[in-house]
C-alpha cells in the first residue's frame, strides 16, 4: 500500500516530537527570562515583532549589507561538489541511481538528481581524499584582506559540511584537518586573522553529518550532544565568533536537534551572536540560496550566492560571474532589504581562484565610490521594478537604475508623504526632474549613465500625504 507523501511527512513529525530523547528537552521550565527572550525572538519573522534587544542585535549586520561566504573542505582536490559527491558517489557514471542516505531512517536525506551533484570521483577516491589536503599557499590574513578590499563587513566560513569534514582542530572526532598532511587549524587561522582586522566572524555549521554513526533517528541525542559540544568548542575558542550559520533542509524540526538546549547553551556563551533560519524556526534572518530575496523591508534576510553556481572550486574550465553581475547581484540585495552573502570557494593551493579575486576588486572599487548608498541604508519606498532599485538612509533616496526604459526618461511613482527637493547622480551631474501628485520623473544625458548602475540621489523632503500605501512602479 502506497501511503500518501503528506501523510508520511505527518507521520514522521510526530515520531520525533514522541522521540524520548527530544521530549526530555522541553521538561526544564527554569529557563531565564533571557533564555526566553532569545528563544521568543527566534521563532519572529517580522522585524517589528520582536524585542527590542532581538532587534538591537542585529543592527551591525543589517548595516553591513555585504558579506564573504567560504565554502572549502579536500573535495577541492579534485574539483568535486561540497559533500554532495560523497551523498551521490555510488553512481556508475551512467545511470541516474538513486542512492538514499540511509542514516536518518525515514528522512529523506536524497534529494532528486540534479546534473552538478554528479560525483568527480569514485568512492574509494572521496573517502580517502583528506590524505591529499594540502593547501600549501593558504594565508588567512590575504583571504581577510581581500574580503576587506572588496568592501565585505563580515565572513562566514564552513567549519562542518554535510560529509562531516571538520576543518578546525576539534578533540571531538579524527575526521578533521589536523588528520591531513595540512596539520593546520584553518578555521582558527581564519577566525584569529579576521579578529586581526576587526572583521565580525560567522561559522557555517551542517547539522546533517553522513559521516557520524550517531546521526540516526535512534541515536539523536547522542549526535545532539556532539554537536553541542563542538559549537561550544568553537565558541570558547573563538570570541569573535558573532554569527552561528545552520543548514538543515526544510522540514526538520526544531525539536529534532533539542533546539531549546540548543539555543540556551549559544546564548550563554555569545549573547550577542545572530542564528540564521535553518534549525527549525526562522532565527534572527531568513537565507535565500542562489537567488534574490524578494522585497521585504519589515524582514531581516541574506542571499546567498555562488561565482560559479557550485559551492565548492570546479576548476578553471567553470565560468565566473562577469563583474556587472556582482554589482547587481548587490545593488538588488540592498534594493530588497536584504543582504549578500557571496560565496568564494578556494582552490586546492588555499588561494582565492583569480577571477574571483578580480572581481571582488572591482567590486570594492565600485563600492569606495557607491557605497554610501548601499551601507547603512534601508530598502527604499519604491518597490524593485524593471529599472532597478531604490534604496534609502536619511533624507536621501537613492535610485539604482539598472536599465533605462526606451528613450531618455524614467518615471518613478510618488512617494508617500515626501517630496523632491533635489536630484544628482553620485558623481554631482546634475539630474533633470519634475514632479507632481502622479509621480516623479527624471531625465539625465546618456553621456552621464554609468554602464552597469547609474545612481540617482533624490533628497527627499516633507510633502503632501498621498493616499497610496507604497510607492510601486
Amino acid at each position: 500500500m502506497n501511503t500518501p507523501p503528506i501523510l508520511r511527512t505527518a507521520a514522521l513529525i510526530l515520531a520525533l516530537l514522541l522521540h524520548p530523547a527530544l521530549r526530555a528537552q522541553g521538561a526544564g521550565t527554569n529557563d531565564s527570562a533571557e533564555d526566553e527572550r532569545f528563544l521568543a525572538d527566534a521563532t519572529k519573522v517580522k522585524r517589528a515583532e520582536k524585542s527590542p534587544e532581538g532587534r538591537n542585535r542585529m543592527d551591525w549586520w543589517r548595516d553591513a549589507r555585504f558579506g564573504m561566504f567560504i565554502h572549502w573542505d579536500p573535495s577541492s582536490v579534485v574539483c568535486g561538489e561540497i559533500s554532495w559527491s560523497k551523498q551521490f558517489y555510488d553512481d556508475d557514471g551512467e545511470h541516474e541511481l538513486k542512492n538514499p542516505r540511509p542514516a536518518m531512517g525515514r528522512i529523506p536525506e536524497h534529494h532528486e538528481w540534479l546534473a552538478w551533484f554528479r560525483p568527480a570521483v569514485p568512492r574509494e577516491v572521496y573517502d580517502n581524499l583528506p590524505k591529499s589536503f594540502y593547501p600549501g599557499m593558504f594565508d588567512a590574513d590575504k583571504i581577510v584582506a581581500t574580503a576587506k578590499k572588496a568592501g565585505m563587513q563580515y565572513i562566514v566560513m564552513v567549519t562542518k559540511h554535510h560529509n562531516g569534514f571538520c576543518m578546525w582542530d576539534t578533540k571531538f572526532t579524527d575526521h578533521n584537518v589536523m588528520n591531513t598532511p595540512f596539520h593546520r587549524d584553518i578555521v582558527g587561522e581564519m577566525a584569529e586573522a579576521s579578529a586581526r582586522a576587526g572583521m565580525p566572524f560567522g561559522i557555517y555549521y551542517s547539522q546533517r553529518d553522513w559521516h557520524h554513526p550517531d546521526y540516526t533517528l535512534e541515536r539523536i541525542g547522542k549526535y545532539n550532544e556532539y554537536m553541542r559540544n563542538q559549537i561550544r568548542e568553537l565558541m570558547e575558542k573563538h570570541p569573535n565568533i558573532r554569527i552561528v550559520w545552520f543548514d538543515s533542509r526544510p522540514g526538520y524540526p526544531f525539536e529534532l536537534w533539542e533546539g531549546k538546549k540548543l539555543f540556551k547553551m549559544i546564548r550563554s556563551l555569545r549573547p550577542d551572536v545572530i542564528i540564521n533560519d535553518r534549525c527549525g524556526i526562522p532565527g534572527d534572518f531568513r537565507t535565500v540560496e542562489q537567488k534574490i530575496g524578494a522585497y521585504e523591508a519589515d524582514t531581516d534576510w541574506e542571499s546567498c550566492m555562488t561565482f560559479t553556481g557550485f559551492w565548492s572550486w570546479h576548476g578553471f574550465q567553470t565560468k565566473v560571474v562577469p563583474f556587472a553581475d556582482c554589482i547587481r547581484m548587490l545593488v538588488s540585495c540592498a534594493g530588497g532589504g536584504g543582504n549578500l552573502l557571496f560565496n568564494i570557494d578556494p582552490m586546492p593551493t588555499g588561494q582565492i581562484d583569480p577571477r574571483e579575486v578580480d572581481r571582488l576588486e572591482k567590486t570594492g572599487d565600485w563600492l569606495k565610490i557607491n557605497g554610501v548608498s548601499i551601507y547603512g541604508t534601508t530598502a527604499g519606498p519604491i518597490r524593485p521594478g524593471d529599472y532597478g532599485v531604490t534604496t534609502a538612509k536619511g533624507n536621501n533616496l537613492y535610485v539604482h537604475i539598472l536599465k533605462w526604459p526606451k528613450g531618455d526618461t524614467l518615471s518613478l511613482p510618488a512617494i508617500p508623504g515626501k517630496t523632491v527637493a533635489s536630484a544628482k547622480t553620485l558623481s554631482g551631474a546634475a539630474v533633470v526632474f519634475e514632479r507632481n501628485e502622479k509621480g516623479i520623473t527624471l531625465k539625465l544625458d546618456p553621456s552621464k549613465r554609468q554602464e552597469v548602475d547609474t545612481i540617482v540621489n533624490l533628497e527627499l523632503s516633507p510633502g503632501p500625504a498621498s493616499s497610496h500605501d507604497m510607492a510601486t512602479p
